[in-house]
């Protein structure tokens, strides 16, 4: 799973550089400044959509995508490409006006590709939130069982017969989009994901800056462990008759034992 997670993460990463590209062709090709501006402010929401905002589901995200690139559908469809300056100087640029077929099918290629990255993105961050035996709607589906059939004998006749079973060493894919599941998980959003649980080592004291990481779980475990045998020793019951031993009383000007780890607080005797 994370190795799985780390080349999602990969592809988000380059969808994410493509689709940036894409919108600088489509703006050197139609210098629409402010559909360019909009299109580059919200790009980098389509690729964390979870992480903005948890409470929104993947339709949300869709709607929010045909939203952004309406205005470029319009100007396209109705007016063609733009001839005014641009802010970009385009050294390579091309001798004649750019027809409206061109500009569309730019334009088709960004919002599918939006879609695309928006769907990975999303999915990946619900399911590392979800309980680890939620199935994973990115996966492919399991290949299904070819019926076996015995080969034909050879020579003479004997009982044996060689059946033929279903390879396995296929290509394993990292994201599998079907179309139809896509639909379903629009019409029908799934569940939000249960809140996480908190970790047991925030609610420890807090060690000194100048604790090393090492010796920083060292020092957890230290602690977990002795309170679990304070929690066990309190739980005991004691055998009737016999009390607590007393500590012996500190005569005056006697020096107090230390009983302080260096780096860290006061111990149990210490105010």
């Amino acid at each position: 799973m994370p190795m799985r997670h780390a080349q999602r993460k990969h592809i988000i990463h380059s969808l994410t550089s493509l689709l940036y590209q894409l919108h600088t062709v489509s703006f050197l090709l139609s210098p629409r400044l402010w559909p360019f501006i909009c299109r580059l402010s919200t790009q980098f929401q389509f690729s964390r959509p979870r992480e903005i905002d948890s409470q929104r589901s993947l339709r949300f995200w869709f709607i929010l995508i045909f939203l952004v690139n309406l205005q470029c559908f319009y100007n396209h469809v109705f007016r063609g490409a733009s001839e005014g300056r641009s802010i970009i100087l385009d050294f390579v640029g091309i001798a004649h006006k750019p027809s409206k077929a061109t500009l569309l099918s730019l334009d088709f290629t960004i919002v599918t590709l939006e879609f695309i990255l928006t769907t990975i993105a999303y999915e990946t961050s619900f399911i590392r939130a979800m309980p680890p035996d939620t199935p994973d709607p990115l996966q492919p589906e399991p290949i299904p069982a070819i019926p076996v059939s015995p080969l034909p004998l050879n020579g003479d006749d004997t009982d044996k017969s060689m059946v033929s079973t279903p390879s396995n060493s296929g290509p394993e894919y990292v994201v599998d989009i079907r179309l139809r599941a896509l639909l379903q998980r629009l019409r029908h959003p799934p569940p939000p994901p249960p809140p996480q649980q908190p970790n047991l080592s925030d609610d420890l004291l807090p060690l000194p800056n100048t604790t090393t990481f090492q010796l920083t779980r060292s020092l957890n475990m230290l602690v977990r462990a002795r309170a679990q045998m304070r929690e066990r020793a309190a739980r005991t019951p004691r055998p009737p008759g016999e009390t607590e031993p007393q500590r012996p009383e500190r005569q005056p000007g006697e020096a107090q034992e230390s009983r302080r780890v260096p780096g860290s607080m006061g111990g149990e005797d210490e105010p």
